[in-house]
């Protein structure tokens, strides 16, 4: 039994040792591999983040755009998209919250999810992202069907 023990633990060591590294956000605003003075905002620096990065709604996306921007010495850029990413990830979890409890019948959610809609509609770019983010819940979790009664 031993044998067996001693083998599990040094899969589960070497398992550990060799699985990739995540990012944490701490680890985007790190020691860029160049000091900040010799990284120079270039228009074509600015012109790839705000092209790249400004229709972006993917959470994982802006963390990653954001590493690679702490570590080309731009610390204001990556806090931005970090912090823009923080916003998506809490909007996704409002566009869940409204949703189930509109399903559950609440009627201020209903409105909440008739006036992100209706300030979608008159153009504003933070109701938009909330009411595509509700859209997408909503067809990745479809609503349960309820046995009616005959």
């Amino acid at each position: 039994m031993s044998p067996i023990i001693w083998a599990f633990g040094g899969a589960l060591a070497l398992h550990l040792v060799r699985r990739p590294r995540r990012t944490r956000p701490s680890d985007v605003l790190a020691t860029p591999p160049i000091p900040p003075q010799q990284a120079q905002l270039t228009p074509g620096v600015v012109a790839v983040h705000g092209e790249l990065m400004n229709n972006c709604i993917d959470p994982q996306k802006l963390t990653r755009g954001a590493a690679l921007f702490g570590h080309e010495g731009l610390p204001m850029q990556a806090q931005a998209l970090l912090g823009k990413a923080q916003m998506i990830h809490e909007m996704m979890h409002g566009a869940k919250s409204i949703v189930e409890r509109c399903r559950a019948g609440d009627q201020h959610a209903m409105a909440m999810a008739q006036g992100i809609g209706e300030q979608a509609r008159a153009g504003n770019q933070r109701a938009q992202i909330s009411a595509f983010l509700i859209e997408e819940y909503t067809k990745k979790n479809p609503a349960p069907q309820v046995a009616q009664a005959a």
